[in-house]
């Protein structure tokens, strides 16, 4: 019998109230912070690949600027593919519909007026000396943020565990991750998108951290808690629509239990995938695309995928390192 979220977990959905919601955001282990910024200079692919230093070695902080230039010339080699073109799915600027909770100046469009955002732009500039006199200047006036129309909220989950060091699939994660980034920098600046590294627990992590990850001490495969920071955060944008893409190449080994902490078992524990399962039921239900792109093929992952793809919305690729970044850019593009 397949457990349901409630009946595994021994309680209420972690996410199912906003203070949940705020506490599932945070990942196990403290995620590195580094901002990517900068200017990106043109370089070619071999610049870049010295970026990228072997699993386990010592591993210099990148500078925003080698950063930007390594996402840049991941995504470029991606589009001289027929695959990873940069088209399709059009992140638009124009206004949308649900509010973000923050406020901009109000420029004459279309956003709806903050009025108690507009009050307290007026209520400060009228103390100063010389402008209590007049109650409201047209620069006073503040908009509602709305999401983009055409954005989504997008969730790349990248399996960080020792078995894709072995098969030689890390640099191929990295760089799908990297030349994403770089794509919605680039193309798609609405999109809301979030990385997330899962080996014993999951982690957002930025680009920089992602590249300085040491592979090699990541044991487990915790999709679990992978998908669910993938959900807080498509709840977090509750108004786009979500898709979440998991990058693995073997069956889920890891979850998190009742007090959060990991539970790593191999063979594996049958109550991981029933927790994995559970929150990818979590996922689909809010209305999530999800697609498996599938590294390699064993057993155990054959049927995991399965199962997982007997959910509506839930779609499995096969792909290899060489495919495996057009591939994702494609999907994410809405190409066929």
């Amino acid at each position: 019998m397949r457990y349901r979220y409630r009946s595994f977990a021994g309680g209420p959905d972690p996410l199912a109230d906003p203070l949940a919601q705020q506490r599932e955001s945070v990942p196990l282990r403290e995620a590195q912070t580094a901002s990517p910024g900068g200017a990106a200079p043109d370089a070619g692919s071999e610049a870049a690949d010295g970026l990228l230093t072997p699993p386990g070695a010592d591993r210099p902080g990148l500078t925003p600027r080698e950063l930007r230039r390594l996402a840049d010339t991941a995504l470029r080699d991606l589009e001289r593919s027929s695959r990873g073109r940069a088209g399709g799915h059009r992140a638009g600027t124009a206004p949308g519909t649900e509010p973000t909770g923050a406020d901009l100046p109000w420029e004459g469009d279309d956003r709806p007026l903050a009025p108690v955002a507009t009050v307290r732009a007026a209520a400060l500039r009228r103390s100063a000396p010389d402008e209590h006199a007049v109650p409201l200047r047209a620069e006073d006036l503040r908009a509602a943020e709305t999401e983009p129309v055409g954005s989504a909220a997008v969730s790349l989950l990248v399996d960080l565990s020792h078995s894709m060091v072995v098969r030689g699939l890390h640099d191929a994660a990295t760089r799908t991750a990297l030349a994403l980034d770089a794509l919605v920098r680039a193309h798609h600046p609405g999109d809301r998108l979030r990385i997330v590294g899962f080996g014993e627990s999951a982690r957002v992590l930025t680009p920089e951290a992602l590249v300085a990850h040491r592979w090699r001490d990541s044991p487990g495969t915790n999709l679990h808690h992978a998908l669910r920071l993938a959900r807080a955060h498509a709840r977090r944008h509750r108004g786009l629509p979500t898709r979440v893409f998991v990058v693995t190449d073997g069956e889920p080994t890891a979850h998190v239990d009742e007090g959060g902490l990991p539970q790593f078992a191999w063979p594996p524990d049958p109550r991981t995938a029933e927790a994995t399962l559970a929150e990818l039921d979590a996922l689909v239900r809010e209305g999530a695309e999800t697609v498996f792109f599938l590294l390699a093929d064993e057993p155990g992952l054959r049927h995991f995928a399965a199962r997982a793809a007997r959910r509506r919305g839930v779609r499995l690729v096969r792909a290899d390192a060489a495919a495996l970044g057009p591939l994702v850019v494609a999907r994410h593009l809405r190409e066929p």
